[in-house]
């Protein structure tokens, strides 16, 4: 039973991906397919002209083609040995030639739809990815997900060869068994029944390649994931010395992988080995019958056994092709299943897609706003609330609390379940929530920064910032030492996720680069964790005294982060459950204690 849901699984996924690949090739797989079926045709033909030129050499008159030049279809083949061969050798000539050129025009535009097709595929991944709900994208693994976008994309591509040139070798075989009935139709029955037979015999192998692939997949991927944890834990295994424990996973999963890997290779060396054997056994058995039974002439017989070693090499890539389509088909599923989990959201629509950038801080309004986290009970609920323009906001409260689940409304990355959104009078929501994500600023704690220049990571904000930009941006972030004291200044390597630089620094770096979009909401999510108490001062007194004054929402748990914002809000258990407000005076003498 078990065996029987394992052949219908590989049927239904092999029968999406040629369905996948056609939707993808149209007119170019109409194109493919014929140039497969004239290279197939053309070396067909060249076979068959090798019947007279034997039956010249030999001089055997039995042939099909001496008894059609005595009846008067082909004249010419009657005329003198010598008259006969010449035309003959220039038709064989000018058939390679065009059957090269062929091939080239076949095996180009072959691998064209194959790139063109994984291409496809990841950027279909791609922007399911980009266009799905941060609360679905923030649960899937990140080390999957770029396995998918590398590896798993890249056996894609090999299923799509071995595809591609399994159709090519059946067609090869098709015409080539064809000719076989042309010669003898017996002989070439007797063949085909075992040469059927044999591959018959090796169809319940694939389900099982696909099984083995499907493993060898899984421990990939657990490879992958062990050598990013190996690389994100490095510093903390080093300083208290249990590197030998990510080692020592490391390298027990690569011996699993090793042992898969064998195993797979010793099956499809089996399989080989036997539909190489029964294919010669299928030759040897027709090369019998033919003699002894059959009578065939001569060059009949030496052209047909020709046939057989022709047919001997697209038929163990038809088999091989076949075992390594099913073994890497695992990955396809995968990228499949992966999109339609991201397609289980259907996208927002709304015709509020165009209209200028905020000439300032628009008013925020939570109406009865409520949102629980897939899977469990954090959330907030009842926020009930208007973020005036321009306003310094704090917001404290225990871990879990609901703090940044707050941030994550605010911004439009996460979209109320129940209760509206809105900003500057309209719902947050569609076109607009687009809008919005364009124009504000998002600094988390968890910093990132590319593993690239200071100049390109905030560039990355404002493509088209200029220097003087970025040195603005830094000097308000409190970065201008940072710069002074780099020898390459903004051309300075951060290094992989900031690791040359402090935490102060790479969080400095990360609010420059907020900075430089001029938001009408800055939301600062723990970004100034790592900068002391005194440096954090002066730098919220800077944000608070800018001219452009945007609406700020800070999250902090020291309340020392807190005395410069005119209202503070207080989240327990996904509540409001305080709302203080201090004086426009009182804010601007903290700041102007803190400069």
């Amino acid at each position: 039973m078990d065996k029987d849901r394992a052949g219908r699984e590989l049927l239904r996924s092999s029968r999406d991906f040629f369905l996948d690949f056609c939707a993808h090739a149209r007119g170019d797989g109409v194109r493919a397919a014929i140039l497969i079926v004239l290279g197939a045709g053309a070396e067909g033909v060249g076979l068959l002209l090798l019947v007279p030129l034997l039956g010249l050499v030999i001089g055997d008159g039995r042939t099909g083609w001496a008894m059609m030049a005595s009846a008067g279809r082909l004249p010419w083949l009657g005329a003198a040995p010598a008259a006969r061969l010449a035309p003959l050798l220039a038709c064989f000539a000018l058939l390679v030639v065009l059957r090269a050129v062929v091939l080239w025009h076949r095996d180009v535009l072959l691998a064209r739809l194959r790139i063109g097709f994984v291409e496809e595929q990841r950027g279909r991944l791609v922007s399911r990815l980009i266009a799905a709900p941060w609360t679905r994208l923030s649960a899937l693994p990140h080390a999957g997900v770029n396995h998918l976008l590398s590896s798993d994309i890249i056996l894609t591509g090999a299923c799509a060869h071995f595809m591609v040139q399994g159709a090519t070798s059946l067609f090869l075989l098709l015409v080539q068994w064809a000719l076989a009935c042309v010669f003898s139709l017996p002989l070439a029955a007797v063949t085909g029944v075992l040469l059927a037979g044999a591959s018959l015999a090796l169809v319940p192998q694939l389900a099982r390649s696909r099984r083995l692939g499907r493993d060898v997949a899984d421990a990939n991927l657990h490879l992958a994931t062990s050598g990013a944890q190996f690389l994100g834990g490095l510093k903390l295994a080093l300083s208290q010395n249990v590197q030998h424990r990510f080692a020592d996973e490391f390298n027990g999963t690569l011996r699993r992988l090793m042992g898969q890997q064998v195993t797979l290779v010793r099956e499809q060396s089996k399989s080989q080995l036997a539909f190489t054997t029964l294919a010669s056994l299928a030759g040897a058995a027709a090369i019998v019958v033919g003699v002894w039974t059959l009578d065939v002439p001569p060059a009949v017989l030496i052209v047909f056994v020709l046939l057989l070693a022709r047919m001997s090499a697209p038929a163990a890539q038809l088999q091989q092709g076949a075992q390594q389509f099913a073994n890497f088909l695992p990955s396809y599923e995968k990228i499949r299943a992966l999109e339609a989990e991201l397609a289980q959201d259907p996208p927002e629509v709304d015709a509020t897609t165009d209209g200028p950038a905020w000439p300032g801080p628009p008013p925020l309004r939570f109406h009865q706003v409520g949102y629980r986290h897939p899977g469990g009970d954090r959330g907030v609920s009842g926020l009930d609330l208007t973020l005036e323009p321009g306003s310094f906001v704090g917001v404290m409260g225990a871990s879990g609390a609901g703090k940044t689940t707050f941030a994550d409304l605010a911004v439009g990355l996460t979209v109320p379940d129940v209760g509206t959104i809105m900003v500057g009078g309209h719902p947050l929501v569609g076109g607009l929530r687009r809008r919005w994500a364009a124009a504000i600023a998002y600094a988390p704690q968890e910093t990132f920064l590319f593993h690239d220049s200071i100049r390109a990571n905030l560039s990355w904000a404002n493509p088209q910032a200029t220097e003087a930009d970025m040195r603005a941006a830094l000097g308000l972030a409190g970065a201008s030492a940072l710069m002074d004291r780099l020898a390459s200044g903004l051309d300075t390597v951060v290094g992989a996720q900031g690791g040359l630089l402090s935490g102060g620094e790479r969080q400095r770096l990360a609010l420059a680069r907020a900075l430089m979009r001029r938001p009408p909401l800055l939301v600062l999510d723990e970004s100034t964790s790592a900068v002391d108490i005194a440096g954090e001062q002066v730098l919220l007194a800077s944000l608070a005294a800018l001219p452009w004054r945007p609406t700020i929402l800070l999250i902090a748990h020291r309340r020392e982060s807190l005395a410069l914002c005119d209202r503070v809000l207080e989240f327990a258990e996904g509540r409001i459950v305080a709302d203080r407000r201090m004086e426009r005076a009182e804010a601007q003498a903290s700041a102007h204690r803190a400069r």
